[in-house]
Parts: structure tokens; C-alpha cells; sequence
């Protein structure tokens, strides 16, 4: 038997070597409008043979690590780009072309929402994920105040149901995984009272967000509460039907409210591809009165959001591609008025068909999320990259 030995210069040769080659594992893109230079948010940059990847920022900026065969990226409105094998010597900005548009004359004055919407429902088993499934998702939040950054989470989180269909006994199960960030800083609104400024108090709360991120739940709703909303074709692609609406305003026991938003239908199944409706409000008031300070606060909920967008998988079915929930709301204080921002969103990276989990690690549903997370971060490995402002918060900048 021979028994070799290393040098040191031969050590740091084959130290350079695997640091180089680690390096090479991982890329930054940036993906932009070809058109007009802006950044494209919410792209999906996915493997083609293993079909999981991650999503762009805010800036157009997506981290993806580098394996064998085509990415593939993606974003309603823009024609796909296929990066082919060997595209790694290429530059790292990636150019998408907006989709040609047209304006169907058969539906340029007005389109039946509602009627359109109730087709989905009618036939959601057949347009959607009805069976089993593990969804591998990055869970993102974050609080602002006065235009301040005072939440920022990111986790992994696996969300596993039997079908994607709401319903009133769901089986939803999340489970927590690696935590990328974890910081939560007081809001500084009551800051004459410790006990409540401290608290990191303030949340979209759970139960709302977990409905609101089945598509069924948000259409039934949506019929539901909003019969009169009439929707306006605008130019689509020739492949769908961009319908936008906006409600008239009504008023209940003085608070006022409407709906607007957009809905992307495909064209020749009449499935939805992505939902957008925010509830505007006005008058919309709570009062109370601070215990130690005996100072009156008032919070005034000014606006809902949420998003949903879709991507075809197998057998031309529909997956959850990624959602996003916001609030805005007005909280006035000790004579100071603070705009707050509340944000959730999920991003899919990977769906497995998987019959059953078990419970081990579930997020307790019935309190914020915020709360069920450790306060040290447990690996940095995030998949969605932090825009310029996030990374700054993070950093005590």
C-alpha cells in the first residue's frame, strides 16, 4: 500500500480548488424587462428535469444553484425563457420580452365576473391539484412602520393537504423548516408603554391567511360578497383573458368599502392563472383606550390584499405558484399618527404527491407565526433573495 503525502503548498492548491468549485455551485441572476429596463419581480427561475427553483425579489434578483441541464423562467405576461445547457458562461442579466397583446372585440365592453368565476368553482376538481400533495415553500414576512422595516422573517415552510380545496375540516399541516432570518424589533408607536411596545405585537392573522391561499376560498368569497362587480376586458395575450374590476363604494354602519383588482383567466380552459383583489376602506375605526397611559388609540384598517398566482404541472393541472397577503392600516397615538404595513407571502419551490405526513414539528396555527419561530436563525440558506432595504434591516444599517 502507498501512502501519500501532502505539502502544504499541495493543501492549499486543493483548498483553492474546492472553494472554487463551491463558488461555481451558485449564481445570481438578474431578470429584466427587455423593453423598458425595470426588474422583474416573482419571475419563477426552475429547473426543467427536477422542476423545483426559486423566485425574483423586488429587484429582479434571484440566488439559484447551478445543476446539470435547462432552467426555465417564467412570469404571466412575458414570453418564457429557456436557458439551455452550457448558459453559465453567459452574463448574468436575463432579458424577458412582454407577451403581444390584443383586445377581443366580442368582449371589449364589459365581461360577466361572476359567471366566469362560478365556471372555475363548478369545475375546480378538474382545473386544480386534487390530490395529495407536499408543497416545499419559503415562508416570507414583514412589518413596516413609518416606512421602517420592523419584522423581517423568512423560513422554509412544507404545507401538506389532501387536495388544494379549502374546506371547513382542511387538513392543512406546516410544518417549520431552516430558518433563513429572524428579526423582530418593537414597533415604537407606544413607546410610553413598555409592556405593550415590546410586545412585537401586530399580525395578519393565521386563520384568515391560511384560507385566503386556497384559490376556492377566495372565489367563493369574492361571488359571494361582491354580485354587482362588473369586469372590463383589457389587452391580453392571445393565450388569455385579462379582466380587470372595481366596485362601487357601500357603506354599513358607516364604514365604507369596495373592491378592486385583476383576474387572469386562460383562454381556452377559462381556468384562473392569477387573482388580485384589495379591499379599500374608509371610516374603518377601532378605538380603545391604553390601560397605563389612559390615552386613547385609534387604528384605522385603510387596505386588504392578496394575490394569487398559478403554473401548469402535470396532466395540464394547476399548482399554487406563489401568494401574497398585505394590510395597511393607520394607527394614531399620543397626538402621532403611524402608517403600519403588514406583508405575508409564499413561495412554492418544489410539489411532491405525498399521501400522508406525520405531525411532528406543525406550526400551531391558533397564534402569530411570528411566535412559533426559534429567535436564532438556524441556516442562512435562503432561497429568495432580500432586497437592498431587507439587507439593510438585517445588518443593523
Amino acid at each position: 500500500m502507498r501512502i501519500f503525502k501532502w505539502t502544504k503548498e499541495q493543501t492549499v492548491i486543493v483548498l483553492c480548488l474546492v472553494f472554487q468549485i463551491g463558488l461555481s455551485q451558485n449564481r445570481t441572476l438578474v431578470v429584466v424587462d427587455k423593453t423598458t429596463g425595470f426588474p422583474i419581480d416573482n419571475a419563477a427561475i426552475f429547473s426543467i428535469e427536477e422542476n423545483e427553483g426559486t423566485f425574483t425579489n423586488s429587484e429582479g434578483k434571484a440566488a439559484i444553484v447551478l445543476k446539470n441541464g435547462a432552467f426555465k423562467i417564467s412570469k404571466l405576461g412575458f414570453d418564457d425563457v429557456i436557458l439551455e445547457k452550457g448558459w453559465e458562461t453567459q452574463s448574468d442579466t436575463i432579458f424577458m420580452i412582454a407577451q403581444a397583446v390584443q383586445l377581443d372585440e366580442i368582449v371589449i365592453k364589459s365581461f360577466n365576473l361572476n359567471k366566469a368565476i362560478q365556471y372555475v368553482l363548478d369545475n375546480y376538481a378538474r382545473f386544480y391539484v386534487h390530490t395529495p400533495f407536499e408543497k416545499e415553500c419559503s415562508f416570507k414576512e414583514t412589518v413596516s412602520v413609518d416606512n421602517q422595516l420592523k419584522r423581517l422573517i423568512l423560513s422554509k415552510i412544507n404545507w401538506w393537504d389532501k387536495t388544494y380545496e379549502f374546506q371547513k375540516r382542511s387538513k392543512i399541516k406546516l410544518r417549520l423548516g431552516a430558518i433563513d432570518y429572524n428579526k423582530n424589533i418593537p414597533l415604537d408607536i407606544f413607546t410610553d408603554v413598555p409592556r405593550v411596545n415590546e410586545n412585537n405585537s401586530g399580525y395578519i392573522n393565521p386563520g384568515s391567511l391560511i384560507s385566503a391561499i386556497y384559490l376556492n376560498s377566495c372565489l367563493s368569497n369574492f361571488v359571494k360578497f361582491n354580485k354587482d362587480v362588473i369586469g372590463v376586458v383589457e389587452e391580453s395575450p392571445s393565450d388569455q383573458i385579462i379582466v380587470s374590476f372595481e366596485s362601487d363604494w357601500e357603506t354599513t354602519k358607516e364604514v365604507s368599502k369596495r373592491v378592486r383588482g385583476k383576474v387572469i383567466f386562460d383562454k381556452k380552459s377559462k381556468a384562473v392563472l392569477e387573482f388580485r383583489n384589495t379591499v379599500e376602506y374608509q371610516n374603518n375605526l377601532t378605538k380603545g383606550i391604553v390601560k397605563e397611559s389612559k390615552k386613547e388609540s385609534i387604528t384605522e384598517n385603510k387596505t386588504a390584499s392578496w394575490r394569487l398566482t398559478f403554473h401548469k404541472i402535470e396532466n395540464d393541472v394547476l399548482a399554487l405558484k406563489s401568494f401574497e397577503a398585505s394590510a395597511e392600516a393607520l394607527i394614531t397615538y399620543d397626538n402621532k399618527m403611524h402608517p403600519v404595513v403588514f406583508e405575508n407571502s409564499i413561495y412554492v419551490f418544489k410539489e411532491t404527491a405525498v399521501d400522508k405526513v406525520n405531525n411532528d414539528g406543525l406550526i400551531n396555527l391558533s397564534k402569530p407565526i411570528y411566535q412559533s419561530l426559534p429567535v436564532a436563525t438556524i441556516a442562512s440558506t435562503n432561497t429568495i433573495l432580500l432586497n437592498k432595504i431587507e439587507s439593510d434591516f438585517i445588518n443593523g444599517k
